[in-house]
């Protein structure tokens, strides 16, 4: 009798153990860290260059690199990293080329804070093509 209590008592530690590593390894895999923070009001401009999808990032939208035009028609990447928010139907893939039009620019409505591969945060502006 008393090894079945000890079986038991067992079972029931193994089953509680797995609901708490359950809940702590759902807690960090579905943080609120990564998210996106929309402004009251559109901010400054960011840009007028075109931009480069370095990165896909699900429903949220795309991560991408601005071009800077070094000699006319010759664009290197600038370093400068920003979101542009899944909108109006549209969807963006990697490396795709996003044009701003004339009399248009990129002006920061927000900021997206995520977790690189590496652990480290990063936040980078929500942008959004607008009239100057």
């Amino acid at each position: 009798m008393k090894k079945v209590g000890i079986f038991i008592a067992g079972m029931v530690c193994g089953v509680v153990l797995f609901i708490i590593v359950g809940v702590i390894f759902t807690h960090n895999t579905t943080s609120e860290s990564s998210d996106i923070t929309l402004f009251e009001h559109e901010g400054k401009i960011v840009s007028t260059n075109s931009f480069t999808v370095i990165q896909v990032v699900g429903s949220k939208g795309a991560l991408a690199m601005e071009n800077k035009e070094i000699i006319e028609g010759t664009t290197v990447p600038s370093g400068l990293v920003v979101l542009f928010p899944n909108k109006d139907g549209i969807s963006y893939y990697d490396d795709q080329l996003i044009e701003i039009p004339a009399g248009q620019c990129v002006k920061q409505i927000g900021v997206y804070k995520y977790f690189t591969k590496d652990e480290r945060e990063k936040t980078v502006p929500v942008v959004d093509i607008r009239n100057k």
